[in-house]
């Protein structure tokens, strides 16, 4: 390990010597920096053409815990996250120390532990499932809850790149905004109707595993009215603030805001069990029919006819399930099927016998 921070170190002293050839005056100081104060520990974790990270050693520190050090090449954003520095809030991670060098911005950062939500959501699809609705509220309920505290401020302190990479879960629930960049380095000047916007979609992505499509909510539970009032383009209709969004999303967290029964709500009726049990019964009672009367080549048109559409159901139903991310529990999956395999037995025997 020891071998492998000095050839680390050794690299980056020689990069910043490189770059400090035509300055002098502040080559020890950068020199200190990366080589006494914040030693970096392996390669590093990650690299673009914008962003280089690394795990550091955080010598200059007390106890000299491990951080981050994240470089902004070509970004002057000092001011910004010297004000982060300065306040310290539990929203963003705890800023050690903040550097301008030759055009490139280094943060060093406490070292979290967790995942971010891009991370999270890719374990379960990975996995072939999705976040509960219990685990994307809980998310959702302190993501809110730090935005809000954010747009205190004054002046307000806005996330211009709020993502799922840039929202750290960590190992004990709390919630963590990462790469703050000021307004002037993003592609447009956001307002609050942006901010809702992007929280909808975000919570979205939580429950469903994608994005809106073009706009429009495809998740069906007892979230909908909020994601769907976050999206909203009409001014009129819209949130007038993360905390009014923060208590529906509380409220409907024990509610169904439209009267439904939570994760079953806005299935449609074509596929609901009654709706397609009335058609396989019918069709049940014509093939009991031809059964009876010892017409076997019209009953096994009626048998392929029920067999098919008996699978065509549970695969749209099961697609429908999946698509939305509806759970609705052991007993309310199975228990309507045994209740209509119990109506199938009745008709099979009542129309036997009175045939």
């Amino acid at each position: 390990m020891q071998k492998q921070v000095a050839s680390c170190t050794k690299k980056v002293y020689t990069y910043y010597k490189d770059m400090c050839r035509k300055d002098d005056s502040m080559a020890s100081e950068k020199e200190l920096f990366v080589t006494k104060q914040y030693v970096p520990i392996g390669q590093p974790i990650s690299q673009n053409d914008h962003t280089i990270i690394y795990k550091v050693k955080c010598v200059a520190e007390k106890g000299s815990p491990e951080g981050i050090l994240k470089m902004y090449r070509k970004k002057n954003i000092k001011n910004l996250y010297t004000r982060l520095w300065q306040l310290d809030y539990s929203e963003w991670p705890h800023i050690y120390s903040v550097k301008y060098f030759d055009e490139n911005t280094l943060v060093v950062e406490e070292f979290l532990q967790g995942a971010t939500l891009a991370e999270l959501m890719e374990q379960n699809k990975s996995k072939g499932i999705g976040m509960t609705e219990e685990q994307a509220y809980a998310i959702m309920d302190k993501l809110s809850e730090c935005i809000a505290e954010l747009l205190k401020l004054q002046p307000p302190i806005i996330h211009h790149d709020l993502r799922p990479s840039n929202i750290f879960v960590t190992k004990v629930g709390t919630i963590k905004l990462l790469d703050f960049v000021p307004e002037y380095t993003s592609k447009k000047k956001l307002t609050f109707r942006d901010i809702l916007d992007t929280l909808g979609a975000i919570f979205h992505e939580m429950l469903t595993g994608k994005p809106p499509k073009h706009g429009k909510c495809t998740y069906h539970g007892r979230f909908t009215p909020v994601i769907e009032k976050c999206m909203e383009k009409n001014p009129e209709k819209q949130y007038s603030s993360v905390e009014e969004m923060k208590d529906e999303l509380d409220y409907a967290n024990t509610h169904d805001i439209k009267g439904n029964s939570g994760d079953a709500a806005h299935i449609p009726f074509w596929l609901t069990i009654p709706f397609q049990g009335t058609i396989l019964a019918f069709e049940w009672i014509l093939f009991t029919f031809f059964l009876s009367k010892k017409d076997y080549s019209t009953m096994s048109l009626f048998v392929i006819s029920f067999c098919i559409h008996s699978a065509l159901y549970a695969l749209r139903r099961h697609a429908f399930m999946k698509e939305n991310n509806v759970h609705l529990g052991l007993m309310r999956t199975f228990g309507p099927i045994l209740a209509l395999a119990g109506v199938l037995a009745v008709l099979f025997f009542a129309v036997m016998l009175i045939l």
